[in-house]
């Protein structure tokens, strides 16, 4: 899955299908979230492990059936248990709305930003549960019938929430964590834009106006990390992506990602992935290889 911990402008399906899912195991390239927010809607299904999600800092855990809308716009990460599974599917709300005609209003409102979804709906039911099943097992499909059945369920789950009142018109957040939120977004586009350059902690909290010791505590309470172990973090995704693509060695992979030091990259891969890069690029190898073999 390509991406960036920033605010992804990626196409999401087929333009006459603007839904894309993600099954996202232990291994792949982003396994634990990054930061990142887009403008279209996302909803995630815990499969099965546990999974810990910050919405604008709001904390919310996950765990086998759970489901958790995204509303666009919304600043978000994840930090997966080992050997946790969960699948993501993102797609643009015009979908709906432009389909479903005059009866749109609750969706009109949504993509307006006057009506919210609870992002964590307070019980899954079979109801809930059958429709999320259907839509991420058609939410690839390409036949016409999968399409109109992950359609269907998408409408679905929609119609369940607020037929059942789970959502809200107004989101109590005061001004003061809305600017930290603004501030995060802006840092994390920087970072993105130059974790490959030998940035350093008086860089970073330079560009956030503070003082480096009042930024990394703020860094700290609204990412659960340090800055640099984040940019450590986002380096090492990069890295990952690239030795999944085979394209470079792990020495060429160390250097494009901001690493000067190939020892310190590797100790600092093993601690974030149980693997060392080599190790990571032959299993990644090997799982394309099988997957090659099972089309």
């Amino acid at each position: 899955m390509q991406g960036h911990a920033y605010n992804e402008l990626l196409p999401r399906g087929e333009p006459d299908f603007p839904l894309e899912l993600y099954h996202i195991s232990e291994g792949h390239p982003r396994f634990i979230m990054p930061h990142h927010w887009h403008m279209e809607y996302e909803l995630v299904r815990m499969v099965t492990g546990h999974l810990t999600v910050w919405l604008d800092g709001v904390e919310y855990r996950l765990e086998p059936g759970d489901l958790l809308w995204i509303a666009g716009g919304v600043l978000h990460s994840g930090q997966p248990e080992p050997g946790a599974v969960y699948q993501c599917i993102v797609f643009d709300l015009d979908l709906l709305k432009s389909s479903c005609g005059q009866w749109s209003r609750h969706l009109r409102e949504l993509s307006a930003g006057r009506l919210f979804l609870l992002p964590k709906p307070p019980r899954v039911d079979s109801t809930l549960s059958l429709l999320a099943e259907l839509l991420f097992t058609h939410g690839t499909g390409k036949e016409k019938g999968e399409r109109l059945a992950a359609f269907g369920a998408l409408c679905g789950l929609f119609g369940q929430m607020i037929e059942r009142g789970w959502y809200t018109s107004y989101l109590p957040e005061n001004e003061s964590r809305r600017k930290n939120i603004r501030l995060l977004k802006k840092l994390f586009s920087f970072i993105e834009t130059h974790y490959a350059e030998p940035l350093t902690l008086e860089a970073l909290a330079r560009e956030a106006g503070m003082s480096p010791k009042y930024f990394c505590r703020f860094f700290r309470e609204m990412t659960q990390h340090t800055p640099m172990q984040y940019l450590n973090l986002r380096r090492i995704s990069h890295a990952c992506e690239l030795l999944s693509e085979g394209s470079c060695s792990v020495t060429e992979a160390a250097f494009a990602c901001g690493f000067n030091d190939l020892s310190y990259f590797i100790r600092a891969f093993h601690r974030s992935k149980g693997l060392t890069p080599k190790q990571y690029a032959l299993r990644q190898a090997a799982k394309q290889r099988q997957e090659l073999s099972a089309s």
